[in-house]
């Protein structure tokens, strides 16, 4: 007997968990760096996303990595991959 999968009637759900970001005016040359969330926070908070850049790591504030529109940064970067992770619907 073949197993069936359960589908679900919600949507499927997903939450961002980094962004990896080009830095340059092309493609031929620039740098990267990466803005993950680390689920289990830093000293107990949750939900802390880091800016790493090579060798650096270091915490990053939620609207920088959103972008609140009346204080974006003003930089090179351009957003270059997305990462998300599926939280919904769960199939059992």
């Amino acid at each position: 007997m073949i197993p069936t999968v359960q589908q679900s009637t919600q949507p499927a759900r997903y939450t961002l968990y980094g962004v990896l970001y080009h830095h340059g005016v092309s493609s031929s040359g620039g740098h990267y760096t990466v803005d993950m969330l680390h689920p289990n926070g830093i000293h107990g908070s949750r939900g802390t996303w880091l800016h790493i850049d090579d060798e650096t790591v270091s915490v990053v504030r939620r609207e920088d990595v959103f972008g609140v529109h009346d204080n974006e940064r003003e930089d090179d970067r351009r957003a270059y991959l997305l990462f998300y992770q599926r939280t919904a619907p769960t199939y059992t």
